[in-house]
């Protein structure tokens, strides 16, 4: 899904769509969790803290490399 940065007072902003947010669940008022990992260009936003993860950082950011580097391969495994 591809969504407009927006100004907001002095900060950027990115808008959620009313179905993405109700299917997940996501409130108006809610905090969330925002990380970026400039290696991948990726920002992510979570509902849930890393404490209530069984993964651990490090394993994370292994996981979304090789995630990235074998994307065509666990692509294809995927339509198997």
């Amino acid at each position: 899904m591809q969504q407009t940065v927006i100004k907001v007072g002095n900060s950027l902003a990115v808008t959620l769509p009313r179905q993405f947010a109700k299917a997940r669940k996501i409130k108006p008022g809610q905090k969330v969790f925002v990380e970026a990992d400039p290696e991948l260009d990726l920002i992510q936003v979570r509902t849930k803290g890393e404490a209530d993860s069984a993964l651990t950082p490090e394993f994370k950011k292994w996981l979304d490399k090789i995630s990235v580097k074998y994307e065509s391969t666990i692509r294809e495994l995927a339509k198997r």
